[in-house]
Parts: structure tokens; C-alpha cells; sequence
């Protein structure tokens, strides 16, 4: 079985896409595939014989070299990642952040996450009504980091969220580095946390402005006090100790 590039690719997508969609860790295929942990490492970065590609085929029952629909590989400037590994981002989600004005307000919209066959990516639109311009971005997966990111532009305005990958509870939290209007007519780089809740069925009472008293303020506010809190971001200032 000689092997190009291209054959060592679609391996390697066929072994994450297969740890992604068992839940398992490195470890775990290792033991099933009855594979010293080392050469897991290597296999997933495409370093391997034909050899150890026929155990991992023989153990698990399973083909690695089935082929793979280039239209579900998002590109590489992306990530990479592939439509099965990651159809669990794809729903319906609140995306919520603090006002850039007001202290006591959390401003929650209605987001949801889709795969682009186009753009070879999995995208994130705004689907607020009403609105004349929606928020939209794409979303990157590097290999082996656990956060995702999503870049969106509007012209030349460029909006940087850096978020958890989503848990269990089908929970995000992060970051977002964007412009926002500090007073009057006079915006600046602002920084804040955000989280991004996936909801099989999503009320009008969770998104919209969310002040005080709402149904949904205590919960999006502690979940936004966790991104520092939890430490799922980290606050670096000059000349203050940070731990």
C-alpha cells in the first residue's frame, strides 16, 4: 500500500474524526487499537507505517482509507477539521456579552452555527429579527488546541472571539476583542468576557437586552463572571501581580 500526502491526510482525518465522534481520548485509542501511546501521538500527525495502519484497521473494524468527501474538509487555513467532528457546534445558540456603556446590562443575541460546503468552514450567523445587518463570522479549529476561534469582519472592521470548545452542557465561554462606542461618537478597543450557550429550543426571553430582573440575567451573569472566575480567561495587567 504505497502512500502519498493526500492517502496520509485522509488517514489521519479518519483517526480524529473516529476519537471525536467515540468521546475518547488519545489513551483510550491507544488501548483499543492495542497501540503504545507514542505511536498514537505519531499516527495523528501522520507519522506511520502501513503496518500500524493495518492494526488500527484490524482492532477497531474499521477502514482508515474509506474515502473522505473533500467538500467535507474544511480548508487548511482554517483548521482543517471536519464536518463529522465537528457537527455538534452546529444549532441554534445565544451569544452573550456585557454592554459596552452599561454595567448592569448584558446584551444576548440569537446566533446560530452552520456548515458552509462554499466556504469549507463552519460558519456563525446572526438570525435577530429585525435587524438590517446581521453579525457574521468563521469559525477556526486549530489541531490540538481546545479553543476555537471566530474572526468577523464587517469591511474593515475586524471583531476576535476566543472561546472554550463546547462541553457538555453545550456551553462556550471567551473573550471578544472588538471596537465599541465609549461615549458619544468616540469608539475604542474594548475587551469582555462572552459565553455562547447552544439551545435546542431557543425563547424570545433569552435574547434581546437583558437588564436586571429579566429571567435570564442571573444565570448569564454568573456564567459571565465565570470567564474570569474559572479562569477561562486570564486578565494581564502591567505592573499587577496576576498569580
Amino acid at each position: 500500500m504505497a502512500m502519498n500526502q493526500s492517502d496520509r491526510q485522509k488517514i489521519i482525518q479518519a483517526v480524529r474524526t473516529y476519537m471525536a465522534k467515540e468521546r475518547i481520548s488519545r489513551e483510550e485509542f491507544a488501548s483499543r487499537a492495542k497501540l503504545g501511546k507514542s505511536t498514537v501521538d505519531k499516527l495523528v500527525v501522520g507519522i506511520f507505517s502501513e503496518k500500524t495502519v493495518l492494526q488500527v484497521e484490524a482492532q477497531l473494524g474499521t477502514s482508515l482509507r474509506s474515502h473522505v468527501d473533500d467538500a467535507d474538509v474544511a480548508s487548511e487555513e482554517v483548521g482543517k477539521y471536519t464536518y463529522a467532528e465537528t457537527k455538534k457546534y452546529i444549532g441554534d445558540y445565544v451569544f452573550a456579552r456585557p454592554s459596552f456603556r452599561d454595567e448592569n446590562v448584558i446584551h444576548a443575541f440569537h446566533m446560530g452555527i452552520e456548515w458552509d460546503r462554499n466556504a469549507k468552514a463552519l460558519i456563525v450567523k446572526e438570525k435577530s429579527k429585525g435587524k438590517k445587518v446581521l453579525q457574521f463570522g468563521t469559525i477556526y479549529i486549530p489541531r490540538a488546541s481546545m479553543h476555537t476561534f471566530v474572526l468577523s469582519t464587517e469591511g474593515a472592521w475586524v471583531k476576535s472571539i476566543i472561546l472554550s470548545q463546547l462541553d457538555v452542557y453545550k456551553r462556550m465561554k471567551g473573550l471578544m476583542l472588538t471596537m465599541g462606542r465609549a461615549f458619544g461618537n468616540v469608539y475604542a478597543p474594548m475587551a469582555m468576557p462572552v459565553i455562547m450557550n447552544q439551545y435546542e429550543h431557543l425563547s424570545d426571553d433569552k435574547v434581546g437586552t437583558i437588564v436586571p430582573g429579566s429571567p435570564v440575567y442571573e444565570e448569564y451573569l454568573q456564567e459571565l463572571q465565570d470567564v474570569e472566575q474559572e479562569q477561562f480567561a486570564k486578565w494581564t495587567r502591567v505592573g499587577v501581580k496576576t498569580g
